[in-house]
């Protein structure tokens, strides 16, 4: 386990956070085969990627030990964006496309993931290396394969490491109110592989071919050409097995959940349209309309909680300070 310090106070307060946030923002969060995943093991979980760093705050949500993410380096240009990045261990991934410079940043990422694993972390990938907001696995990369193949068999070998493929299904990505499945697959070890190490450009091949059938099987496959309507009836049917509460069960919960709406639309509609305008609605909204709200609205509450205790007096600053999450939790829910 992570050292207690400065960097990892934040990252496992910043997780406290985003497991009270992610129960609202999301109607219902369905994970499958979380008792299988391999205890006491290396964790390499191979995911796909349709909606950017929401997708690692989905997965580390669930997961008890840390996680290490692997990003895009592009976003770490800027040293205040990469300073907080690196507060919540995400780990910059430079391809050679984006400068010869960089090149040598791979054994540093490399090295980085290796010493996550040593210490009992889990490490995440985005096997298919870019984010596309769809419902369909892309073709893989060899990342995730020269990772496995460099821990397995490289220097200070970590046998022991497991590849999980890992599947995140969204019921759409643009903002709160969704269904979310998350899928662990059967976990693959090094043994596994036919061929052998010393064939390498044939070992990471058949790496690949399995990942990619074993990722498929945890990922709702919809074509992007089929009608709205088609799409639609696919999800339904797919995220049936996400029940979520529904207003008709429960009237006074219903009533409840639309005032907690209707107290929250203004705050709601001023982030949705910071968000919005920040990402000119790519692939970074969802992700930056819950990290304002994951950070900001705690602040907001306790600020206008304060101005109301020294108004009123501490019971009824009290009750805002509970009962306002507790309006908004029961809103995305009826």
């Amino acid at each position: 386990m992570q050292k207690l310090t400065l960097d990892t106070l934040f990252y496992y307060f910043s997780r406290f956070l985003v497991r009270l946030a992610l129960p609202i923002y999301l109607r219902k969060l369905c994970v499958s085969n979380f008792d299988k995943l391999p205890k006491g093991a290396p964790l390499l979980l191979a995911s796909n990627h349709p909606d950017s760093f929401f997708d690692a705050v989905v997965i580390g949500s669930v997961l008890e030990q840390p996680i290490h993410t692997l990003t895009r380096g592009d976003v770490f240009r800027k040293k205040a964006a990469a300073f907080w990045l690196r507060q919540i261990n995400l780990i910059p991934v430079f391809r050679g496309s984006e400068g010869r410079q960089y090149v040598k940043n791979h054994d540093v990422t490399a090295q980085e993931s290796h010493d996550a694993l040593k210490q009992g972390d889990a490490v995440v990938v985005f096997s298919e290396g870019v984010c596309v907001n769809e419902w369909r696995l892309r073709p893989l990369g060899k990342g995730t394969a020269r990772m496995a193949y460099k821990i397995w068999y490289g220097d200070d070998a970590l046998r022991s490491m497991k590849v999980i493929p890992t599947g995140l299904n969204y019921e759409n990505f643009r903002g709160p109110g969704k269904r979310v499945s998350l899928n662990f697959g059967e976990a693959i070890a090094a043994d596994h592989l036919q061929t052998s190490p010393q064939e390498y450009e044939k070992w990471l091949r058949e790496f690949n071919e399995i990942l990619d059938r074993k990722m498929n099987a945890e990922i709702l496959t919809i074509p992007a050409d089929l009608p709205k309507a088609e799409q639609q009836r696919q999800l339904n049917a797919f995220f049936d097995q996400c029940a979520a509460p529904k207003t008709q069960s429960n009237p006074l919960l219903g009533a409840i959940g639309w005032l907690g709406r209707m107290v929250h639309l203004p705050l709601y509609s001023f982030f949705r349209k910071k968000a919005a305008k920040l990402t000119a609605r790519s692939v970074f909204y969802d992700s930056v309309l819950f990290g304002m709200l994951l950070y900001l609205y705690p602040v907001i509450v306790t600020l206008l909680s304060i101005v109301v205790v020294a108004v009123t007096g501490w019971e009824v600053g009290l009750g805002l300070f509970v009962g306002l999450p507790l309006l908004a939790w029961v809103g995305s829910k009826y």
